[in-house]
């Protein structure tokens, strides 16, 4: 199990200074064991002072993130990262009712967009059957079933999410054209999603992302993000089989202003861990710590 969640983050996450992979970072510090059931939740109150701690130093663009930060709420974008913050969440939960729970808090954080949902759901049923050995040809047709018994409305209503008629109605039809497609995983789904890719097996050996990122990288870049991946899928495993305390991951309320932190050399931080300052100038700061390296805005 551990093997597989292993490959399969490495064939997604290929570069660890990558914005896809600061994603996926966030959302592992954000999953809390539940105390009075199977599997992770995605604690959304971490998760918003991880974002706002990582408007400073965010090493790419996002447009959803973005658009929370000016309005700390959720827009109607297509969430182009999505995956990318979801495919954590799927791999901690063994039991897909509080599997799809989560990984929905944590799209409807960004964006309350039709296709972003579906693909959300369809993504996480077929990384969810792959995790569980499912047959590949089942996976189509398990992934229609959780379609069908899927209802937008009860989700919003369940989570308070406001919305109105006029939006159930075109979310429906949405859900019923991709329910009706002769083929749900067609190519035009696969080729835009790095795990459908590595679980479909459409990818070629020659344009792996992996292999084609460490042949232009050096041996040694190349190792830490083999460890890292390493690393964070011996974790994954541990919060699936629920063998890490809740109590250990509780942060306090109160998280310091990071450019008060800055003014030290070396200082803790509750979302960082202990850092490091490298270097210094006027506007930006390099800091260290266990995850590596980061360049912070002052």
């Amino acid at each position: 199990m551990q093997n597989r969640m292993k490959n399969l983050l490495k064939y997604c996450y290929n570069d660890t200074d990558s914005i896809e992979f600061q994603l996926f970072l966030i959302s592992v510090k954000c999953l809390l064991p539940y105390e009075n059931n199977i599997g992770c939740l995605f604690d959304k109150d971490r998760y918003k002072k991880e974002i706002e701690l990582f408007s400073y130093y965010m090493n790419g663009n996002d447009e959803t993130i973005n658009y929370w930060l000016q309005n700390k709420r959720p827009s109607n974008m297509n969430d182009k990262l999505s995956e990318f913050k979801i495919i954590p969440i799927v791999l901690a939960n063994t039991v897909w009712e509080n599997s799809i729970e989560e990984v929905l808090k944590a799209v409807t954080f960004y964006t309350l967009n039709k296709n972003t949902i579906l693909n959300a759901l369809t993504i996480s049923s077929a990384i969810y059957e792959f995790m569980n050995r499912s047959e590949i040809e089942n996976i189509e047709a398990v992934t229609k079933e959780k379609l069908i018994d899927f209802s937008v409305k009860d989700y919003f209503t369940k989570n308070l999410i406001e919305t109105n008629k006029n939006y159930i109605i075109k979310f429906e039809r949405e859900r019923i054209k991709l329910i009706a497609k002769p083929t749900l995983f067609d190519d035009d789904i696969i080729n835009c999603s790095s795990a459908l890719n590595y679980i479909f097996e459409k990818k070629d050996a020659s344009d792996n992302k992996l292999n084609t990122y460490l042949e232009n990288t050096k041996a040694a870049s190349a190792e830490n993000i083999s460890d890292a991946i390493s690393s964070f899928s011996i974790y994954l495993h541990k919060l699936r089989k629920g063998s890490i305390s809740p109590e250990k991951l509780i942060i306090p309320d109160k998280i310091p202003d990071i450019k008060e932190c800055l003014k030290y050399s070396v200082f803790t931080h509750p979302l960082l861990g202990r850092c490091k300052v490298v270097k210094r100038t006027e506007n930006t700061a390099i800091v260290k710590n266990k995850s590596g390296l980061m360049r912070i805005k002052i």
